[in-house]
């Protein structure tokens, strides 16, 4: 069960920035005339964020705004919205990404710990070195940080970063990267899959979590 939901979750991702792929380039193939391109060009400018349809230059603006309000109570935010399960779907991911000594690990949109601090756990790593957090908004890292702390993890590294642009870091750097509950937030998931395929080793893991639609329409709402 545990792997159907990681390759469904999986294929859901993947599938979703093919979408942005082939609908740039049939944007590029049906735009001959100006005022079409005009047309196509404003759409393609747009994206989602939450119930509200926003233009790509202002959606990592928003998203850091909301984080930045959410910071202090991110983990409660995540109870109210998964009924608390959101606990469980975080053991399971890390049990299958399975890491295993010695490791580099990228974890992306991660700020404040929760999959870093089970990584650690599981490899039973007292100070978190090889772990690397790396998110958009400080505010989410300063509260990762201040857990590490409580925690012992004083090895993890802490960044501060974008996911469609990790430009502090080098090609094949990593062994596995995870993004729990980030996917969504990003404006060009294309363009984070393209940066998590850079940073990785060749061999290296891709583990992505992500909510997926709700069936039930008044529990979707």
């Amino acid at each position: 069960m545990a792997s159907l939901i990681r390759r469904t979750l999986l294929l859901r991702t993947f599938c979703r920035a093919k979408r942005f792929t082939c609908h740039s380039q049939y944007v590029h193939q049906e735009s001959a005339g100006a005022e079409r391109m005009s047309n196509s060009s404003k759409e393609s400018n747009e994206t989602h964020f939450g119930f509200q349809t926003v233009k790509e230059s202002e959606k990592a603006d928003k998203v850091y705004e909301v984080f930045e309000e959410v910071a202090q109570s991110y983990d409660k935010m995540n109870d109210a919205m998964s009924f608390g399960i959101h606990r469980l779907w975080k053991d399971i991911f890390v049990d299958r990404l399975a890491p295993s000594k010695p490791c580099k690990i990228l974890d992306v949109a991660g700020g404040t710990g929760d999959i870093a601090f089970r990584i650690a756990k599981y490899l039973r790593n007292s100070d978190g070195g090889g772990i690397t957090v790396c998110d958009i908004n400080q505010a989410m890292l300063d509260v990762g940080r201040k857990r590490a702390s409580e925690l012992g993890f004083s090895g993890m590294e802490w960044l501060q970063g974008n996911a469609e642009c990790l430009s502090s870091i080098a090609d094949n750097t990593y062994d596995s990267y995870t993004i729990a509950f980030g996917i969504r937030n990003v404006t060009h998931i294309d363009k984070a899959l393209k940066e998590a395929y850079r940073v990785l080793k060749p061999g290296g893991q891709f583990m992505c979590l992500e909510f997926s639609q709700v069936q039930n329409e008044n529990l979707r709402w």
